[in-house]
């Protein structure tokens, strides 16, 4: 993995939690949009060797990703709540 993609995906991370944290409508379409562009480009251009591999673990890669970033995104709503 480059530093590109770890930037991607750092990216994609720190967009999940501040997404969550203050948009509150269509917070979840601004996260699954940023998550998606991120985790693509960082596979694209911080990863090629995974999308040679397989598509199968190009998948799971960005389920992974999806998952934790959907976390940070909770994780950011909580905390949204817990300041009013």
């Amino acid at each position: 993995m480059t530093l590109i993609g770890v930037l991607f995906f750092g990216l994609g991370f720190a967009a999940s939690y501040v997404i969550g944290r203050r948009i509150g409508k269509y917070g979840d379409i601004a996260q699954g949009l940023s998550i998606a562009l991120c985790g693509v480009g960082g596979l694209l251009f911080g990863m090629p060797a995974v999308l040679h591999d397989g598509l199968l673990l190009t998948l799971v890669v960005l389920g992974a990703y999806g998952m934790i970033g959907a976390l940070l995104f909770r994780a950011g709503r909580r905390a949204r709540k817990e300041q009013t």
